[in-house]
């Protein structure tokens, strides 16, 4: 089945540590629980979106240890692999997550091929056959000339640069990226990046250069703007929170499903702060995916 979403970003190996406080330079402590989890910013949107019945593709790049289990795991989802490139000579990309007893982080990210995917070839064997391509996490030059490319083949284009907005993408490559886009996805801190680096002062001003902006706000829900106006999404109340890494991929996941099966933008947002609401009632972004029939017996009372 050709793919309706395209999804470009990390596939990660997530290690979550806990401890009691953290310690002084040149010191240590115990580690009081660790775990590892399967992640990245597109692994999580595209496997979730998958798991949901979207047909979904995926475009990463990995180390030669990639585990077999995340492959089986996407797999069986029904993903798209066929663009999930394993590097020779890299380890795949990880994340070490380190919190202490008040909710204090630190997160030390090893970058693995997808640092260096600028010198790697497009990858657009799914792009070709989809009709939205997502831009996440990533390196600014590869993906300047990938959505440069979806440009010249008439796909629309999602761009969501999530953290890497703040440090890896620069005023001029982000103007750029905006001027090709169709959507652009973002959270509160992200948003005002996104503003500094365009001299905006209102998220509406965003509009003269995307048709489409989707703003999260957490727990207060989201922010759709479009040039008809704007419209107010309220969060989902999900039955515990246990863990909100990766509630923003669980979003988009939703979202992308509810545009796929025809919905309009503000219930295909609900349909996203529905599926967000599952995934961070357990720990890890891929351990909680609900069934699409749960995600609209959640959903209906948000109707």
């Amino acid at each position: 089945m050709r793919p309706f979403l395209c999804v470009y970003g990390h596939t990660n190996l997530d290690y979550i540590l806990s401890l009691g406080r953290f310690p002084e330079l040149n010191t240590s402590v115990n580690v009081e629980s660790k775990s590892m989890y399967f992640g990245g910013t597109a692994a999580n949107v595209a496997t979730i979106s998958a798991s949901l019945g979207t047909p979904t593709a995926l475009c990463s790049y990995v180390g030669e240890d990639f585990p077999f289990e995340f492959r089986e795991l996407m797999e069986s989802k029904g993903l798209d692999l066929r663009d999930l490139v394993m590097v020779e000579g890299h380890e795949t990309p990880t994340v070490w997550v380190v919190s202490d007893r008040e909710h204090n982080q630190v997160a030390y990210v090893y970058q693995g091929p997808m640092g260096a995917m600028e010198k790697e070839p497009l990858l657009l064997n799914a792009a070709r056959e989809s009709e939205w391509v997502h831009v996440m996490t990533g390196s600014p030059p590869y993906y300047l000339k990938l959505m440069k490319e979806c440009r010249r083949l008439g796909k629309k284009i999602a761009f969501d640069p999530a953290q890497e907005i703040h440090n890896i993408w620069k005023k001029e490559w982000f103007l750029q990226a905006m001027g090709m886009a169709d959507a652009f996805l973002c959270n509160e801190n992200e948003l005002r990046t996104a503003l500094k680096y365009l001299g905006k002062s209102r998220p509406e001003e965003l509009l003269e250069h995307v048709g489409l902006l989707v703003n999260t706000i957490g727990p207060k829900g989201s922010l759709i703007y479009t040039n008809e106006g704007r419209i107010e999404v309220p969060a989902v109340v999900p039955k515990k929170i246990v863990d909100t890494t990766g509630a923003g991929d669980a979003f988009r996941a939703g979202f992308f499903t509810g545009l796929y099966r025809g919905a309009k933008l503000r219930e295909s947002a609900i349909m996203g702060a529905t599926v967000s609401s599952f995934v961070i009632e357990e720990r890890g972004s891929l351990t909680n995916i609900p069934s699409w029939s749960q995600v609209e017996e959640r959903a209906s009372p948000y109707m």
